[in-house]
């Protein structure tokens, strides 16, 4: 078993190497297609089947309604997804992809989200558990817990239009 520096020096560089996979997945969404990498998981995760609602595509995005509803507006304005009232409920909408939508979908590489969560399904359910547990206890430890879990990168400026701002 490893020294508690060694294991900590192990952890700050898996968390290393996790951070900058994001980061350069994100630049690489940004710089080849004009999205975050947030906005091409919508896509993505709507490319098999319409979403017959916010609450739906939250499920699939494993996130909030409220982030996702942020990421659909964007893509909404971008014309990549249409909203549609519902014929049996006219609060809820539907979410589909537009044939632009479709075109970036088909151009776009694998997105990170699904190989972490591929990743992640990979692993034992009691390695899962172990890993929530243990990161649930790390982002209280650091104080991370008051922040709002939203999806990866997408309330973040990309550091172009920060330095414009």
């Amino acid at each position: 078993m490893g020294s508690h520096a060694s294991d900590s020096a192990a952890i700050m560089a898996a968390l290393r190497r996790i951070v900058r996979y994001l980061r350069l997945a994100d630049r690489e969404a940004e710089s080849g297609h004009g999205l975050s990498a947030a906005q091409l998981f919508v896509l993505n995760s709507l490319a098999s089947a319409p979403a017959t609602s916010l609450a739906e595509l939250a499920g699939r995005t494993l996130t909030d309604p409220s982030s996702v509803s942020t990421v659909v507006a964007k893509l909404s304005a971008k014309k990549l997804v249409a909203r549609t009232r519902s014929a049996d409920d006219a609060r809820r909408f539907g979410i589909a992809l537009t044939p632009a939508g479709q075109r970036v979908v088909r151009r776009a590489p694998r997105i990170v989200q699904t190989r972490i969560t591929e990743g992640l399904d990979k692993l034992a359910p009691t390695r899962r558990r172990e890993l929530v547990s243990a990161l649930d206890v790390l982002v209280r430890a650091i104080g991370a817990d008051a922040l709002e879990p939203r999806m990866l990168f997408e309330d973040e400026a990309p550091a172009a239009r920060r330095r414009r701002a």
